[in-house]
């Protein structure tokens, strides 16, 4: 395309970025497919946890962000195997070959390893009943000054609880730098 065919005021710069991302998303696509053509002899949990302990050890990066590769690609591959508990329940999984045919329909809209980790991973939910620990007086109330949980106690328990629903550190930690606390 010549520069002189443009008739908008998209810059060469705008076009190039544009051209750049939809680069990106292909090869985001071609990332997906070729780890699960390497998937292929992975049928147990050891299978999986060998596979996982090679990509992390080849991988670059901070040790964050290697976790959280990790992360994405061993839901990928414990849906892909049904070996995986929660995972299993969740999506009704009975064997691999419904792991594998739930990989493939997400595939369709997934643009890459973490919007598929993303779309196959448990939804993590908050208390839905029964949210007070006590016997359901003083609902609503606040704890008294004695009673109320110091801030890293909290912390520490929203943490617990985040990493037990498959949340990784740099996921958590990407959530609390979007919190906006002047509100």
């Amino acid at each position: 395309m010549k520069a002189e065919n443009i008739q908008s005021n998209v810059t060469a710069e705008e076009l190039a970025g544009g051209n750049f991302a939809k680069f990106e998303q292909d090869q985001d696509k071609l990332v997906v497919e070729k780890l699960l053509e390497y998937a292929k002899g992975i049928h147990t949990i050891e299978d999986v946890n060998n596979f996982l302990k090679g990509y992390a050890e080849s991988l670059s990066g901070s040790d964050g962000s290697k976790r959280s590769r990790k992360s994405m690609v061993r839901t990928i591959l414990c849906t892909l195997t049904a070996t995986d508990k929660k995972l299993s329940e969740y999506h009704k999984l009975s064997n691999p070959a419904d792991g594998q045919k739930l990989v493939k329909a997400k595939m369709k809209n997934a643009k890459g390893i973490n919007s598929l980790a993303s779309a196959l991973r448990v939804p993590s939910a908050g208390k839905a009943e029964g949210d007070s620990e006590g016997d359901g007086e003083g609902e609503g109330s606040e704890p008294t000054a004695k009673d109320a949980k110091d801030l890293p106690t909290l912390y520490a328990e929203f943490m617990g609880e985040a990493l037990n629903n498959g949340h990784t550190k740099d996921e958590i930690a990407t959530f609390i730098a979007s919190l906006n606390l002047s509100a």
